[in-house]
């Protein structure tokens, strides 16, 4: 009875280095040419295995793009509520915020605009990054605390951070730190209370 648990063990490790280079390949893929771009042939011969291997793992891309985006989150780490712990002063956090988000935007370059794209064709992909903004802005909405009673905050914040805006700024020549520090300072001057003067 042992030697058959021993070969079922090596089997399903086998099989799941097997489904990693698949989903290795496909990640590489879609970087370089969209998800929409990317064939199950192409895949089968990044991972170097048979084209029925891929098919056996992933028959659609129903299966596929979760499995590959939820890789590439553990990989490239959006940011997370956890990165204002102990943070209370409004111009801290959204520093923090601003700048990990970039650094975040920075991460995911390769595959962000690709997906923007194919997310219109790809109802799958369209559904993962919809729950992506909806937690990011959830996050923003955190982030302002008491700010987000200025009106239109949480507008101006997720427009002010939104990829858009640190791929022109970073194009420009700006670092991902210094476009963090320049958009932080914007969002700042604008949300703090002025004070009247007659």
């Amino acid at each position: 009875m042992s030697p058959r648990i021993y070969r079922m063990t090596r089997r399903a490790a086998a099989n799941a280095e097997t489904r990693r280079r698949i989903v290795d390949a496909a990640i590489a893929l879609h970087a370089e040419k969209g998800v929409l771009g990317t064939s199950w042939p192409d895949i089968a011969k990044r991972a170097d295995v048979a084209l029925g291997t891929v098919y056996r793992h992933f028959p659609s891309l129903e299966q596929l793009v979760p499995a590959c985006t939820s890789e590439n989150a553990i990989r490239i780490k959006p940011p997370n509520s956890s990165l204002l712990d102990g943070l209370t002063h409004p111009d801290e956090r959204m520093d923090r915020f601003v700048q990990d988000l970039f650094a975040f935007y920075s991460r995911s370059a390769p595959w962000t605009p690709r997906a923007s794209v194919d997310r219109q064709h790809l109802p799958v992909l369209d559904g993962i990054l919809s729950r992506r903004e909806a937690g990011l802005k959830a996050l923003v909405d955190e982030t302002l605390g008491p700010l987000r009673r200025r009106r239109h905050a949480l507008e101006a914040a997720l427009a002010l951070t939104d990829f858009g805006v640190w791929w022109s700024l970073t194009r420009s020549g700006l670092s991902t730190e210094a476009a963090g520090r320049l958009i932080t300072k914007i969002l700042m001057a604008w949300l703090k209370p002025r004070s009247k003067t007659r």
